[in-house]
């Protein structure tokens, strides 16, 4: 037995302060911070104690250090890094409902500035609580640092460290088997890291999300064909048959494919009412586009990224292939992978000429490297256009510009072209400039929810500048135009404060409600189709890619997608997302929680034989997830050519050359068809940078001859 003065001498006891307030911190995050889905006295009590456990371990290394100098900067060490793990996790898990892991931390050297504004967005005023033992503890040292180390002049007796450190290591034991008794096979079977930072805390979680990084390259490297056998199987049980009158209704068209940044279902026909009460139409020409007949739209349509977002969202719709689980398949994967992408599909069987254009730099989600894999022929990112000054905000050129910067490309470009235009203005946290402001913005507590619906609307103006030049060009007849929401642009934590707009009581908000929230809008816009309509199929954004190849008139019986045609009469309506939730027509799951249409939790009301049904439900749609994750972290696609790109290799020159490649170009270009002269002079745009350049030209043409090159310089 210790001794009473041992147990408190001050060493001991300024150790033990450190760790409760670290245990209070962090309990307080939990319920402060993250949406962990906490019922019944089990989960409670392990919410409680998961984070003593892990402080107890990770601080009680200090403790091994006879120095006292060394003991209490090592301790201090500690502390910092461990708040730091959980700052982080908390400015993150406010924008994007999850967890930061190793992957998304590897890959942060490819994070721009815009990262940095939307971090200082993400803080709030009482943050400086899970910094106050911190500068508490420095403080001390700072105003009593003889007193300090007096603490650590005894040095603690091994026996005394061996126990702290196994009292961390025996509530581990017992936390790890309660929670295995509340949730079975936790650390196999979990889609969702909620549930790991739930039951075994933020800190366990960290460890073993590294663990599993480590792991999963290691698999990676002994991977080899075999293991696509049971993939093929699927794919080919998966694969659906196109409809007869939509096969071929774009066939041999340019192909122009529009990521609508953050825009989600819930904008379309949405009017927002400004404090006189008038209604204002939010994206009123991207609702007409809707609704056109030329459209295929689609309004159950889901999202299905994950933490890659705008990346992830890229992935599923131009390989047919789910992001990864955890970090960004683009960041993880872009450089190494062996990708079946569209551009690269369309360039063997079609004879197609690709380019993305993006106004961020090329290193944002390593998108120059994952390009290049994909297939792309070009790729312009910010450093083919002018970025400077007020034509860019935090990630990127602004929309309107972007567009009418991206003509001197298009118009180069042979055709059939197959384009994809990434735009950045509605992107949280959704800042417009007042030049550029004019649309009411919406009256809740969010800043942010308030200023989406303005950017919102910014683009949709810039998305008709866009068409009105598709027009003028003679481009709009001879191209399919798809325009996708690429993901969520309100996020699960604003949701409750969204509701009052969008019909429903802050208070009665759910879990239910915020996965009705992922659908996004899909229009597949075919000029002269005339059969356009709108259809419910519940869909995702794995879908996009066999539905549009199907309306080229290309056949995809033969690649490893997961998605199936949209417009094919043998469309499976069941909808995995990337977390692990299911959606259908009659039901949503989540975790083992199961609604009906109306979000109703009907778990406790239904027998054990619909119960078994239902689970076999979701569970066949996770198995999509399962094989897209195989196919991805396992690069099986190296062992996979189909017939008609056996061969393909993506291009050799870097895109940073490529403007004499393009030069170079042989075929059928809309400059030549205009014999030279640009089309450049069709782009009408009232972005107020444009006008404000005109006069500033202007101006330069009344100066001194003398004095004007020197101006010309600056602008």
């Amino acid at each position: 037995m210790f001794k009473k003065k041992q147990l408190f001498n001050k060493r001991n006891m300024l150790f033990g302060i450190v760790s409760l307030l670290f245990w209070i911190k962090t309990y307080a995050a939990y319920w402060i911070e993250f949406e962990l889905g906490v019922s019944g006295f089990v989960q409670h009590f392990l919410l409680l104690i998961n984070p003593l456990a892990i402080t107890l371990i990770f601080f009680s290394i200090s403790l091994y250090f006879k120095k006292p100098k060394t003991s209490f900067f090592v301790l201090l060490g500690l502390l910092l890094s461990a708040t730091l793990l959980l700052y982080t996790n908390v400015l993150y898990y406010r924008e994007f409902s999850d967890f930061l892991t190793t992957n998304i931390l590897v890959g942060s050297n490819n994070v721009s500035k815009g990262v940095i504004a939307s971090t200082f967005a993400m803080m709030r005023p009482w943050d400086f609580i899970y910094w106050f033992d911190v500068f508490l503890l420095i403080g001390m040292y700072i105003r009593k640092q003889k007193s300090i180390l007096k603490f650590y002049k005894k040095p603690v007796k091994k026996r005394e460290i061996f126990a702290v450190t196994a009292l961390g290591l025996a509530l581990f034991a017992g936390n790890l088997t309660l929670a295995e008794i509340d949730r079975p096979q936790l650390l196999t079977r979990t889609f969702d890291r909620n549930y790991i930072v739930k039951y075994m805390g933020l800190n366990f979680f960290a460890g073993y999300d590294l663990f599993q990084t480590a792991q999963n390259s290691q698999i990676r490297a002994s991977a080899d064909e075999t293991q696509l056998n049971d993939i093929i199987d699927f794919t080919r049980a998966n694969y659906t048959e196109p409809d007869p009158q939509y096969f071929g209704a774009a066939k041999d068209r340019n192909v122009i494919v529009i990521a609508m940044e953050s825009v989600q279902q819930f904008v379309i026909d949405y009017e927002l009412e400004d404090e006189t009460g008038v209604k204002h139409e939010v994206m009123p020409f991207v609702n007409s586009l809707f609704h056109n007949k030329d459209s295929y739209s689609f309004s159950n349509f889901f999202h299905q990224t994950g933490q890659g977002k705008s990346s992830d969202a890229e992935v599923l719709a131009e390989t047919s292939l789910y992001g990864l689980s955890e970090g960004s398949a683009f960041q993880t994967l872009g450089s190494t992978n062996t990708f079946h992408a569209a551009p690269a599909i369309l360039e063997q069987k079609g004879d197609y000429t690709s380019a993305a254009f993006h106004g961020n730099v090329g290193s944002f989600w390593n998108r120059t490297d994952t390009y290049r894999n994909f297939g792309y022929d070009y790729f312009f990112d910010s450093s083919f256009y002018n970025v400077s000054g007020d034509r860019s905000l935090e990630y990127g050129l602004k929309d309107k510009l972007f567009f009418k910067d991206s003509v001197e490309y298009i118009e180069q470009l042979p055709q059939p072209f197959y384009t994809k235009f990434v735009t950045v203005t509605n992107h949280f946290p959704y800042p417009l400039d007042e030049k550029n402001q004019g649309f009411p913005l919406a009256q809740t507590s969010d800043d942010t929810i308030n200023q989406y619906f303005a950017t919102a609307n910014y683009l949709d103006q810039a998305i008709e500048e866009f068409f009105n030049y598709l027009k003028a060009s003679g481009l709009y007849e001879d191209s399919i135009v798809v325009l996708y929401g690429d993901h969520y642009g309100i996020s699960n934590m604003r949701n409750p404060r969204l509701a009052e707009l969008v019909g429903k009581e802050r208070e009665e908000w759910n879990e239910y409600d915020d996965a009705q929230m992922q659908r996004v809008p899909l229009i597949m816009h075919v000029p002269g189709a005339g059969n356009g309509k709108e259809f419910e199929t519940y869909s995702g954004q794995v879908d996009m890619l066999p539905t549009l190849l199907h309306l080229l008139g290309i056949e995809t019986d033969e690649f490893l997608f997961m998605g199936q045609d949209l417009l094919s009469g043998e469309h499976d309506n069941t909808v995995p997302l990337r977390n692990g939730r299911v959606m259908t027509e009659d039901y949503t799951f989540i975790g083992q929680t199961v609604y009906d249409k109306d979000g109703v939790d009907i778990t406790e009301e239904l027998s054990e034989t619909e119960t078994k049904e239902l689970k076999e439900l979701r569970n066949e749609a996770r198995e999509e997830l399962r094989h897209s994750d195989e196919v991805m972290m396992l690069d099986l696609l190296r062992f996979y050519s189909p017939t008609s790109i056996q061969g393909y290799e993506p291009n050799e020159y870097i895109y940073a050359d490529q403007l004499e490649n393009l030069k170079a170009e042989d075929g059928k270009t809309l400059l030549k068809e205009r014999k030279g002269l640009s089309s450049e002079t069709l782009y009408e745009s009232d972005a107020p940078e444009l006008i404000d350049e005109m006069n500033f030209n202007a101006f330069i043409q009344t100066l001194d001859p003398e004095i004007k090159p020197k101006v010309d310089k600056l602008n």
